[in-house]
Order: C-alpha cells, then structure tokens, then sequence
C-alpha cells in the first residue's frame, strides 16, 4: 500500500518515526514518501500560521496523483502556538488549519476519498487555567493564569467522506484515539487484527 507522510519539522516524527512503532526509517522506499516541511526559526507566537499552507499545498499535489492510498500529515499549528501561552497567536493558528482542512475537503470530495481528522491531545482549547466549576484563574494582581501546557479534554474526531454512506458508531464504549487504526484499517478495505479495538464506523 502506497503511503504519503508531511509535516513540518516540529512533528515530523509523529507521522513517521512515532507512526512506525518507534522505528527509524521507511519500512519500504518503493512504498512510503516522507515530506519534511522546514520549520521557522521564529517564535511560533510570531508565526502562528506556521507551515500549514505549504504542507496543504504538498498534501493536495499528492491526493491529485492519485499515487496513494493513504496519506497523512500533522498541522502542529494548535500544539506548538497553545505551549507558547499567546491567546491570540492561537487563535489564528487554529483559523490557519481551518483553512486548510477547508482547502483540503473539495478535493476529498471531488476524489470520492475519505478524510479524519483527530488530535492526542488539547493545548489551544485551554489557553488559560481554569478551576473545577471552569473559571478562569488569575494571580495576586488579578491577571489571568496562563496555560501553556496540555490539556485533558476530550479531542475530536472528524470524518468527511461524502461519497460513502458510512456514520460514527454510537455503540462504541468509551472511544478514543486506540479505535482509529481499526478505522483506518476498515476504511482501506482491510481487517483489523482481533487484538485491536473497534471501528468507529459503523458496518465497518
């Protein structure tokens, strides 16, 4: 199966040396292309678009080459801009991947392809320190506490794919992120080994 893995520098590993099982290397040069997007030098709260336009541009030269049956990439925009505690860099890293998922979704459609899309975990949701009843919390000046760490709220998962009749599995008990190989799996015509946990699809 041809794969096609992007990022930029920042979370290169997370879509191929993390991907793999914790291993280096390509497991096969004929079928897998990495994609390195350099990252900037400058303060991410600078730059919080980051890299998604060019990974996008990349992802969509690849989905119209039809080279590859799956393709994944990570937009670290919401990670790396939420670790810097800057509110409004956030903001607009989160409005720079919107528009490329929004860029991304013709093209899924117009190809009768599927697209997820998921998190492990929150930073850019949370960018302050709340307290148990979800105020916010301030310091003795009476300024809002920054959060810059990760967060532990629930992280979406996402599936567009308008060509296909197929619908999120209400049933699935306590779903997360150890459903989506299966998903995956299901969603390019395979059978998840017996030791995975279910799909998320339902009838898949």
């Amino acid at each position: 199966m041809t794969q096609y893995a992007s990022s930029e520098t920042q979370k290169f590993g997370h879509v191929t040396y993390f991907w793999n099982g914790n291993r280096s290397g390509k497991f096969d040069d004929e079928y897998e292309t990495y994609v390195e997007i350099p990252s900037e030098t400058l303060p991410f709260e600078e730059r919080p678009w980051m890299k998604a336009s060019e990974i996008t541009d990349g992802l969509i030269a690849a989905l119209k080459s039809q080279k590859y049956r799956h393709l994944r990439v990570n937009y670290a925009n919401g990670d790396m801009v939420g670790h810097t505690g800057f509110r409004d860099a956030a903001v607009q890293a989160v409005e720079a991947v919107d528009l490329s998922i929004g860029r991304l979704l013709p093209v899924i459609e117009k190809l009768e392809g599927a697209l997820i899309v998921t998190a492990d975990h929150g930073n850019a949701d949370e960018m302050f320190e709340v307290d148990k009843k979800g105020n916010i919390k301030h310091d003795a000046a009476g300024r809002p506490l920054v959060k810059t760490s990760h967060t532990l709220n629930a992280v979406p998962f996402l599936f567009y794919a308008p060509a296909y009749p197929l619908v999120i599995d209400g049933s699935v008990k306590e779903p997360g992120l150890a459903n989506v190989a299966s998903t995956v799996f299901s969603l390019l015509g395979y059978r998840a080994p017996e030791a995975f946990t279910p799909s998320l699809l339902r009838g898949a």
